[in-house]
């Protein structure tokens, strides 16, 4: 039945693809035994110990895990730094689906033209075997590494497509893009290259002895029901193709209609309510792209299509507060005198704590709540400079500058306090690994340590208090304070009252998300 399967379609074919059909040619040698490999690693037999030693050989690979492992989106409270370490982190599903993932990128170098769009091919299949290989962990299904390989290996047909002939491939992502109807999608496929795209994919699946249940997939392309999956066949291929469709519709062009249809059919289908829904989006997209860049890749993507609603209520499940405007007064763009009076928590620090927790007690949301903790560590703990930074939420490699005060202009220091933990701020991604604040009696001490090379121009360091904000074990930002000039030098009695207000900060954050 296989055999007159493919013999079935060979005569159909586009003739410059009719090789990849062809069992007497090995036309294709690279990616089938890319498949193997994969599968091999996702198998019953692949254990931690195989994983960190397959690992350990290759240097690039152990690069690779331990970037993730490193990464915020996994929160680590330390650095890892060994292989079995991370393998143990991770979890043996996530290391599989790295390895995996990096024999496919791998096989890039075989691809003599057209790269960008082959990159981006294998960057939108890595993002959406990350979806569903969250959203099975997220609802129970039993074997959710499966998941994984069955969403990583289903554009494996278009890679083959694009191996044998970049032109069609590059045609084809044009009807996918355009043609919105699946009807008519089907009918332009096989109008250019003889059988729908779906249809080759199923006989390189026959051919190359993949999993019955990926065949399955490509065998039945019907629409996705817009109801709760009801056996765990439809759930199988309602989390791979659903997953697939978002991560499609997140990159591509696409109305905002066809993003929501594409979450309503995930949702519905996994039966999840609204806010652990919206969370493992975020999560999802989050952990995708520390994968896709610790193998090189990028992709774009509309992040405000995962954002919480603007009117989503402060004490559901908010995993970072709605954007902070600079809030840089007259009095507060002047540099203190040296000769200042003692800070106001030391002079009435019942009245100024009392008001402090009836201010986080007013507040409605984090984005309030951060406000007021900022401007009481100026204006009452006696901290000429104050920054809030916040992680990027659907990509916890990236910090943004949200707030300052004590400063004019705001805008270079700001800036200062954004850009890349991984590659620019590596100082402050091992702090937003701690749970506790962090008093720097000497910044030129930390100077061995990245440190974005704007920040120290900007802000001229010498002694200072970092502190990570975290809403449970989460990290969402972080919090910096100094004095403006060498001769008032962060003392610990400054550090005593800033934790005096962060106490009070870290309780009001978890309260508003519900965690407390």
């Amino acid at each position: 039945m296989e055999s007159a399967f493919i013999d079935s379609i060979r005569p159909r074919l586009h003739q410059k693809l009719r090789p990849l059909v062809d069992e007497s040619s090995s036309c294709l040698p690279i990616l089938q035994s890319t498949c193997q490999q994969i599968l091999n690693h996702m198998g019953p037999q692949s254990n931690a110990v195989n994983l960190a030693r397959v690992i350990s050989r290759d240097h690039g690979l152990t690069c690779k895990v331990l970037q993730v492992a490193n990464s915020i989106a996994y929160s680590p409270q330390q650095t890892i730094v060994s292989v079995p370490h991370a393998v143990s982190w991770l979890g043996l599903d996530t290391v599989r689906s790295l390895v995996a993932a990096a024999h496919l990128v791998e096989q890039l170098q075989h691809w003599p033209v057209r790269q960008h769009e082959f990159r981006t091919l294998i960057a939108k299949s890595l993002i959406s075997a990350t979806y569903a290989g969250e959203l099975g962990m997220a609802i129970g299904y039993p074997q959710h590494g499966q998941l994984f390989t069955g969403a990583l290996l289903y554009s494996i047909g278009d890679l083959a497509i694009a191996y044998q002939d970049p032109d069609l491939f590059l045609a084809l992502q044009s009807i996918s893009k355009k043609t919105k109807r699946p009807a008519e999608c089907v009918l332009q496929e096989t109008r250019l290259i003889g059988v729908p795209r779906l249809t080759l994919a199923h006989a390189l699946a026959h051919m190359w002895k993949l999993p019955d249940d990926l065949i399955e997939l490509f065998r039945h392309p019907e629409d996705l029901p817009m109801e709760h999956w009801q056996s765990g066949l439809q759930t199988y291929r309602g989390i791979i193709v659903g997953s697939i469709r978002l991560v499609a519709s997140l990159t591509d062009p696409a109305p905002r209609t066809a993003i929501e249809e594409a979450k309503k059919t995930l949702q519905l289908g996994s039966g999840l309510s609204s806010g652990p829904f919206t969370d493992l989006m975020i999560r999802a997209m989050d952990r995708g792209r520390q994968l896709i860049r610790s193998m090189g890749l990028a992709i774009d993507s509309s992040d405000e299509a995962l954002s919480p609603s603007h009117e989503q209520n402060a004490t559901g499940s908010i995993p970072h507060p709605p954007s902070i405007k600079p809030m840089i007064g007259k009095e507060q763009a002047v540099f203190p005198p040296r000769s200042e009076p003692a800070a106001p928590i030391r002079t009435k620090p019942l009245e100024i704590l009392q008001a402090f927790q009836d201010s986080l007690q007013a507040a409605k949301d984090l984005n309030g709540l951060l406000g007021t903790f900022v401007q009481a560590l100026h204006r009452d703990a006696g901290f000429d400079r104050v920054g809030l930074s916040l992680l990027n939420q659907n990509d916890s490699d990236l910090l943004v500058g949200r707030l300052v005060l004590g400063v004019n202009p705001p805008a270079p220091y700001l800036r200062s306090l954004s850009g890349s933990l991984s590659r620019e701020h590596q100082f402050f991604l091992t702090v937003l690994k701690r749970v506790d604040s962090l008093f720097i009696s000497n910044f030129s001490d930390q100077m061995g340590r990245t440190l974005k090379q704007d920040f120290i121009e900007v802000w001229k360091p010498t002694s200072a208090i970092v502190a990570p904000l975290r809403v449970g074990a989460k990290p969402i930002g972080l919090i910096y304070c100094d004095r403006v000039t060498t001769s008032r030098p962060v003392l610990a009695q400054d550090y005593q009252a800033f934790q005096l207000f962060f106490a009070q900060t870290t309780l009001g954050l978890n309260r508003l998300a519900s965690i407390l």
